[in-house]
């Protein structure tokens, strides 16, 4: 049998050398941009944490609303025939908990506007990415990737068509696993609480059943989930895994239990007396405490049994629950990305296969790593490695709270 944590321990390292500690998925906004024959009307999304970057290279004392409106105000130009159009309006609009949506409206005179150019955030993060659609007439006329070495979007080159393919949601979803730190952190930690290909597969299928069915629920409109206890909490859940592969091989575990129920409670505490949660939000810290410290418990009494079986279960349940809340992460990037105006078919089964194909690409690169890097890996290791998971998922539960 291919034992995995010695591939783990590889791409987990590759993964913190290549990530900024405080980097909790790709950096990204959105936009959409309606077309007239003689101007253009903007609204550009991003989520608050990213406004943070602005703070820090700009020691800006102003709210962030503010401060990313007058970013994004110098940043974005239109031009029609070379000839730049002059902004007209800037307002800020209403938006969902932990986003900020800022409205811009250009005039072009007599000539429709033929090209944009967008930097907002590349000059302070080259590493963003910003998702653009283009309408006119209700109909959408395309989607562009905008990074730091691609920042002008030539209008005229678009093609009408009524909705995204199939294909263009799977490359959404793959990109987001690929980009996602944070869910990239969490598939590590499962494989090395995992240990082999086959306890993988079903801690894998837990995970994709889990994030499926909250992922279906959100974008459907059945569940509306804070996006920032949500993002709070994925940290939460790499943090939890990392601290299951410690206690694997203990036969008492009630204080780190204990201390699994007791970080939540503080920390949604302090935020709920500082002003950043509400009563409702104190309530889900602490619920996800009782549910960290029962995780842990039935864990360690279904190791301690030593039937497989009942070990089995409890990962598929478990990833089952975890997979729960990176679902609501998958779907607050998603419905930012072009769900409005398309079926809802089509955008929940691309992106769920993106994602599990972007799943499935780290999973086989860590079996096939695990053939070569077996016996080439100090057994220390893993507890390095699952140590600074711990450490980065402690950081982005309460960073991400605090934020």
């Amino acid at each position: 049998m291919i034992k995995l944590p010695a591939a783990t321990i590889l791409l987990g390292m590759l993964f913190c050398a290549a990530s900024e500690t405080s980097a909790h998925t790709r950096s990204e906004s959105y936009s959409h941009w309606y077309f007239s024959e003689t101007g253009v009307t903007g609204e550009v999304t991003i989520p608050l944490r990213e406004v943070m970057v602005l703070y820090q290279v700009e020691q800006a004392t102003i709210p962030a609303q503010q401060i990313f409106q007058s970013h994004v105000e110098s940043t974005t130009r239109v031009f029609s025939a070379d000839k730049r159009c002059p902004r007209t309006a800037s307002t800020p609009l209403r938006v969902a908990n932990g986003f900020i949506r800022i409205e811009l409206q250009f005039d072009c005179g007599n000539s429709p506007p033929d090209e944009i150019e967008y930097r907002a955030m590349f000059d302070v993060a080259p590493a963003h990415v910003h998702y653009a659609k283009a309408h006119r007439a209700g109909r959408l006329l395309g989607e562009v990737l905008i990074t730091d070495s691609a920042d002008r979007w030539d209008i005229g080159n678009l093609v009408a068509d009524d909705s995204w393919s199939f294909l263009s949601f799977v490359k959404i979803g793959v990109g987001h696993i690929a980009g996602g730190v944070d869910h990239i952190a969490f598939l590590f930690g499962l494989l090395l609480i995992a240990g082999s290909i086959g306890r993988s597969v079903i801690a894998i299928t837990g995970f994709t059943l889990g994030h499926s069915i909250s992922l279906a629920a959100a974008v459907l409109g059945y569940v509306n989930a804070d996006s920032q206890l949500v993002e709070a909490f994925i940290g939460f859940t790499v943090m939890l895994v990392a601290v299951e592969y410690f206690l694997q091989h203990r036969q008492s575990i009630g204080w780190y239990a204990i201390a699994a129920v007791l970080l939540p409670w503080a920390t949604g505490l302090l935020a709920y007396f500082l002003g950043y949660a509400s009563p409702l939000a104190l309530l889900a810290y602490l619920g996800f405490g009782i549910f960290a410290g029962s995780y842990l418990l039935i864990s360690g009494a279904a190791t301690g049994a030593g039937r497989d079986s009942n070990s089995m279960l409890l990962l598929l349940v478990a990833t089952g629950c975890f997979g729960l809340v990176h679902g609501f992460g998958f779907a607050g990037f998603l419905m930012e990305t072009g769900l409005l105006g398309t079926s809802l078919l089509v955008p929940l089964l691309g992106f769920n296969v993106g994602v599990e194909l972007g799943q499935l690409l780290i999973v086989v690169a860590t079996v096939l790593g695990a053939k070569y890097l077996h016996r080439r890996i100090p057994r220390v290791m893993p507890q390095l490695v699952a140590a600074g998971l711990c450490g980065v998922g402690v950081f982005w539960f309460i960073g991400r709270t605090l934020a």
